[in-house]
Protein backbone atom coordinates (compact mmCIF):
# COMPACT_ATOMS: atom_id res chain seq x y z
CA UNK A 1 0.00 0.00 0.00
CA UNK A 2 1.12 3.56 -0.58
CA UNK A 3 0.04 6.68 1.23
CA UNK A 4 -0.34 10.11 -0.35
CA UNK A 5 0.05 13.01 2.07
CA UNK A 6 -0.64 16.75 1.99
CA UNK A 7 0.07 19.45 4.54
CA UNK A 8 -3.37 18.76 6.07
CA UNK A 9 -2.82 15.00 6.53
CA UNK A 10 -3.42 11.69 4.79
CA UNK A 11 -5.11 12.31 1.44
CA UNK A 12 -5.20 8.80 0.01
CA UNK A 13 -4.22 5.25 0.80
CA UNK A 14 -3.96 3.06 -2.26
CA UNK A 15 -3.33 -0.62 -2.76
CA UNK A 16 -0.65 -0.02 -5.38
CA UNK A 17 1.75 2.86 -5.87
CA UNK A 18 1.32 5.01 -8.96
CA UNK A 19 4.42 4.77 -11.15
CA UNK A 20 7.15 7.05 -9.87
CA UNK A 21 5.55 7.64 -6.45
CA UNK A 22 7.90 7.50 -3.50
CA UNK A 23 7.16 8.65 0.06
CA UNK A 24 9.49 8.11 2.96
CA UNK A 25 8.68 10.66 5.64
CA UNK A 26 7.88 10.11 9.31
CA UNK A 27 4.10 10.07 8.75
CA UNK A 28 4.41 7.41 6.06
CA UNK A 29 6.62 5.25 8.25
CA UNK A 30 4.16 5.58 11.16
CA UNK A 31 1.28 4.60 8.88
CA UNK A 32 3.32 1.67 7.53
CA UNK A 33 3.75 0.45 11.12
CA UNK A 34 -0.01 0.70 11.73
CA UNK A 35 -0.76 -1.16 8.51
CA UNK A 36 1.72 -3.91 9.38
CA UNK A 37 0.14 -4.24 12.81
CA UNK A 38 -3.31 -4.40 11.23
CA UNK A 39 -2.39 -7.20 8.83
CA UNK A 40 -0.58 -9.13 11.59
CA UNK A 41 -3.26 -8.81 14.27
CA UNK A 42 -6.48 -7.74 12.55
CA UNK A 43 -6.50 -4.50 14.53
CA UNK A 44 -4.59 -1.24 14.67
CA UNK A 45 -5.33 2.17 16.13
CA UNK A 46 -5.39 4.58 13.19
CA UNK A 47 -7.02 7.36 15.26
CA UNK A 48 -3.86 9.47 15.44
CA UNK A 49 -3.57 9.63 11.65
CA UNK A 50 -4.61 13.11 10.52
CA UNK A 51 -6.68 13.15 7.36
CA UNK A 52 -6.88 15.62 4.50
CA UNK A 53 -10.62 16.13 4.04
CA UNK A 54 -10.27 18.25 0.91
CA UNK A 55 -13.24 17.68 -1.39
CA UNK A 56 -15.49 16.13 1.25
CA UNK A 57 -18.95 17.51 1.84
CA UNK A 58 -19.87 18.23 5.48
CA UNK A 59 -22.03 15.08 5.44
CA UNK A 60 -19.19 12.92 4.04
CA UNK A 61 -16.90 14.33 6.71
CA UNK A 62 -19.34 13.27 9.42
CA UNK A 63 -19.88 9.83 7.82
CA UNK A 64 -16.13 9.21 7.64
CA UNK A 65 -15.66 10.40 11.23
CA UNK A 66 -18.37 8.01 12.47
CA UNK A 67 -17.03 5.19 10.28
CA UNK A 68 -13.63 5.54 11.96
CA UNK A 69 -15.38 4.80 15.27
CA UNK A 70 -16.54 1.32 14.16
CA UNK A 71 -14.61 -1.18 16.27
CA UNK A 72 -12.53 -3.80 14.43
CA UNK A 73 -14.38 -7.09 14.19
CA UNK A 74 -17.79 -5.42 14.15
CA UNK A 75 -20.00 -4.09 11.39
CA UNK A 76 -22.75 -1.51 11.11
CA UNK A 77 -25.37 -1.07 8.43
CA UNK A 78 -25.48 1.83 6.00
CA UNK A 79 -28.66 2.97 7.75
CA UNK A 80 -27.04 2.84 11.20
CA UNK A 81 -24.03 4.79 9.97
CA UNK A 82 -26.38 7.37 8.46
CA UNK A 83 -28.11 7.67 11.83
CA UNK A 84 -24.77 8.10 13.61
CA UNK A 85 -23.83 10.78 11.08
CA UNK A 86 -27.01 12.70 11.88
CA UNK A 87 -29.32 11.75 9.01
CA UNK A 88 -31.08 8.39 9.47
CA UNK A 89 -32.73 8.66 6.04
CA UNK A 90 -29.43 8.97 4.17
CA UNK A 91 -28.34 5.33 3.86
CA UNK A 92 -27.88 5.70 0.08
CA UNK A 93 -25.75 8.79 0.63
CA UNK A 94 -23.65 6.78 3.08
CA UNK A 95 -23.20 4.15 0.38
CA UNK A 96 -22.06 6.86 -2.01
CA UNK A 97 -19.60 8.18 0.58
CA UNK A 98 -18.23 4.69 1.16
CA UNK A 99 -17.75 4.19 -2.60
CA UNK A 100 -15.69 7.41 -2.69
CA UNK A 101 -13.55 6.57 0.32
CA UNK A 102 -9.98 7.18 -0.75
CA UNK A 103 -8.43 6.25 2.61
CA UNK A 104 -9.01 2.52 2.96
CA UNK A 105 -8.41 0.84 6.34
CA UNK A 106 -8.02 4.21 8.12
CA UNK A 107 -11.65 4.90 7.22
CA UNK A 108 -12.82 1.28 7.52
CA UNK A 109 -15.61 1.25 4.93
CA UNK A 110 -15.30 -2.54 4.80
CA UNK A 111 -17.14 -2.62 8.16
CA UNK A 112 -20.31 -1.15 6.63
CA UNK A 113 -22.85 -3.73 5.43
CA UNK A 114 -26.37 -3.92 4.07
CA UNK A 115 -29.46 -4.02 6.29
CA UNK A 116 -29.49 -7.82 6.19
CA UNK A 117 -25.80 -8.01 7.08
CA UNK A 118 -24.73 -8.88 3.56
CA UNK A 119 -21.75 -7.45 1.78
CA UNK A 120 -22.53 -4.83 -0.83
CA UNK A 121 -20.05 -2.98 -2.99
CA UNK A 122 -16.38 -2.50 -2.30
CA UNK A 123 -14.36 -0.45 -4.73
CA UNK A 124 -10.92 -1.66 -3.67
CA UNK A 125 -9.13 -4.22 -5.84
CA UNK A 126 -10.66 -7.64 -5.28
CA UNK A 127 -14.06 -6.14 -4.51
CA UNK A 128 -16.23 -8.16 -2.14
CA UNK A 129 -13.55 -10.84 -1.72
CA UNK A 130 -11.22 -8.22 -0.28
CA UNK A 131 -13.98 -6.86 1.95
CA UNK A 132 -14.65 -10.37 3.28
CA UNK A 133 -10.90 -10.97 3.75
CA UNK A 134 -10.59 -7.83 5.88
CA UNK A 135 -13.64 -8.73 7.98
CA UNK A 136 -12.31 -12.26 8.47
CA UNK A 137 -8.89 -10.90 9.43
CA UNK A 138 -10.49 -8.77 12.14
CA UNK A 139 -12.45 -11.64 13.65
CA UNK A 140 -9.73 -14.32 13.51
Amino acid sequence: MVSIWSDQGLYSLQWEAPVGTKHNDMRSRMLDDFISEYFQTGSADFSSVELDSRGWTPFHHEVYLRCREIVPGTTVTYKELARRAGNPDASRAVGAAMSRNRILLVIPCHRVVSAGGGLRGFSAPGGLQTKQFLLDLETA
